[in-house]
């Protein structure tokens, strides 16, 4: 979805519709579209060198924006003048997007076996390139790509990126990121990385889709249709964050992943504090249930480790093991 080039802006209440007169009748360069009396469209670009007006002269609390490319088109949600400004300051992510300015990066997913370690496979995490070739931290690009409604094809492009990838680790998992309500309809949205995969050549046994998402899944029905066509097509998929947020235990028994990841907030510390160890019993307990193979992400601490190797758990990542990087990395450590 192209991100959108104008807004029609909303001056609402009897002084605002006023001052918007005064406005239009003296500023000569701006060029604008009636819709009623009280909103008109203009281009994104003059509404940003006009927002310092808006703020001076009118009640800009009073002012709503919405992104649309014509005057005729229907708003699908209003934004405040700071909304506007901020959502127009991330049009950067548009270039990223439209350039697929992506890299993939690789952190170590590791097992153990008589104390040592072995790579069982990376999880594939996507970064935005920079025009000079600097890496963009995640949350910056995921945000500006919120703010722009650009969600949907921002997940796509780093799906298809990692994807592409996944014949560089050999025959080992493969774990990427999806944003479940960026997905639509799956048939359709899901059909390219499908199609990607079988040209990768890579078993889809190791593919790993892994559920991210920081707000509240509201049609679960919508996510199991997701994960059903992913596990019809021969993948796999994981649920992160559990313990956290949208992740509950009820969500691992009802979705019956192939791996649960314990969120990093009970895995630090957890050598040392019993309410986080009763959390990552639980998950344990709930994901050996339904045949889920166990992960504890965000190990920091050798502590926290031993504590959990002794627990059960049978995946590991995190810092101890290495970060991010842009080639896959060998892990050899040794479990004292």
């Amino acid at each position: 979805m192209p991100a959108a080039t104008g807004y029609l802006l909303r001056f609402e209440g009897e002084s605002n519709r006023a001052a918007l007169a005064v406005w239009l009748s003296g500023d000569k360069q701006v060029d604008i579209q009636h819709v009623d009396e009280q909103t008109i469209w203009i281009s994104e670009q003059q509404a940003m060198e006009r927002l310092d007006y808006f703020r001076a002269h009118m009640e800009a609390e009073r002012i709503r924006a919405a992104a649309v490319n014509r005057p005729g088109d229907k708003p699908s949600q209003w934004l405040t003048l700071d909304e506007m400004q901020q959502r127009a300051e991330a049009h950067w992510i548009d270039a990223v997007i439209g350039e697929q300015r992506i890299r993939t990066v690789f952190q170590p997913i590791v097992s153990v076996q008589d104390g040592e370690t072995t790579v069982q496979g990376y999880e594939f995490l996507s970064r935005a390139i920079e025009m000079d070739g600097s890496l963009i931290p995640p949350f910056r690009m995921f945000s500006a790509a919120k703010a722009r409604n650009r969600l949907f094809a921002l997940d796509r492009v780093c799906r298809l990126h990692a994807v592409r990838n996944a014949n560089r680790i050999d025959d080992r998992l493969v774990f990427v990121n999806f944003i479940p309500t960026a997905i639509y309809t799956p048939e359709h949205c899901l059909q390219s990385t499908l199609e990607e995969a079988r040209r990768s050549g890579v078993n889809p046994q190791n593919i790993v889709f892994e559920v991210v998402e920081s707000e509240e899944v509201d049609n679960i029905e919508h996510l199991e249709r997701i994960l059903h066509y992913y596990r019809t097509h021969g993948f796999r998929y994981a649920l992160d964050d559990v313990g956290q947020g949208f992740s509950t235990l009820e969500k691992v028994e009802r979705l019956k992943p192939d791996f649960v990841k314990l969120d990093m907030h009970y895995v630090q510390g957890v050598a040392t504090d019993p309410d986080k160890q009763q959390v990552a019993l639980d998950l344990l307990r709930v994901g050996q249930a339904v045949g889920a193979r166990c992960l504890a992400e965000g190990i920091e601490e050798e502590a926290d480790w031993r504590w959990l190797v002794d627990a059960g758990y049978e995946l590991f990542q995190g810092y101890l093991f290495g970060k991010p990087e842009l080639e896959p990395q060998e892990v050899q450590l040794v479990l004292a």
